[in-house]
């Protein structure tokens, strides 16, 4: 068995630390065992299988995938005779992490499947090992950490939406284009009257008036907070032409861009 580990100094008083990283590469005698883990940790499988025992639940982790050991919980984990694990580990600690776990991850969820965040393990693995200043590498850690919460939290998310809220999504995603819907049925790969009919069902609008609607939504606040001009709103928002934005925005809003500015922006 081959492990290397990095340990950070504890500071109690931080909202986030690090407490260590690292990487084994396991045989048939790795084992741990926490009748009440006192750490919380992510540890990505870059390679090979094992078995994670946690809070009563039984989970198989294999390449690609991350298990997360919640602080408090009661876990058993060790490697395959045959193929053992790979893999990299990261702990960490703080008010702001207690936060994250609690708002980004399912409670009871413990293996999350296919992630493939190797590039992001080994990065974590580099700052610690390669960065002289802890502070700094805590920092920058710190940050990394977050796209994995992040990238989980989006997951969910996306994981919980029907069709409708994917288009809904992708429309949100694009308003600063032109609305194409041949695109997006491309995109979806569904034909446009399906496409229309289950956006309609949802949310009683078709998704060009929803598109519309949010992109003057989004021209507001260009007017209200921003210095740009009216023509460059106009570019930015793929309007034909200022003409057209100014017509578009009126019969939304009752007022020109230019009326509405004036009434809404700290500058007039």
């Amino acid at each position: 068995m081959y492990e290397n580990i990095k340990l950070f100094p504890y500071n109690s008083n931080t909202p986030f630390g690090i407490r260590f990283i690292g990487e084994t590469v396991c045989d048939d005698k790795f084992v741990i065992k926490r009748n009440k883990s006192d750490l919380a940790a992510f540890e990505y499988i870059v390679d090979g299988t094992g078995t994670l025992e946690i809070n009563g639940k039984v989970y198989h982790p294999q390449k690609g995938d991350m298990f997360f050991l919640a602080e408090g919980s009661r876990h058993l984990y060790y490697s395959q005779k045959e193929n053992g694990w790979h893999k990299y580990f990261i702990s960490f600690y703080g008010a702001v992490a207690d936060a994250l776990v609690k708002n980004y991850l399912d409670a009871d969820v413990y293996l999350y499947k296919g992630v493939y965040f190797e590039k992001i393990f080994r990065h974590f693995f580099d700052i610690a090992f390669n960065t002289q200043d802890m502070d700094k590498a805590t920092e920058q850690l710190t940050a990394e950490l977050f796209h994995i919460f992040n990238a989980i939290y989006n997951r969910r998310i996306l994981d919980s939406e029907d069709t409708a809220d994917k288009i809904k999504r992708y429309i949100d995603n694009n308003l600063e284009r032109e609305f194409n819907l041949s695109e997006l049925c491309t995109y979806f790969n569904y034909s446009k009257n399906h496409i229309i009919n289950t956006f309609v069902k949802k949310f009683n609008q078709t998704p060009y008036k929803y598109y519309a609607e949010c992109k003057i939504e989004l021209a507001k606040e260009y007017l209200s907070h921003s210095s740009m001009t009216i023509a460059e709103i106009s570019n930015t928002l793929s309007y034909a032409d200022q003409q057209y934005f100014s017509y578009c925005f009126k019969k939304a809003i009752g007022l020109t861009p230019r009326e509405y500015r004036r009434l809404t922006s700290p500058n007039g």
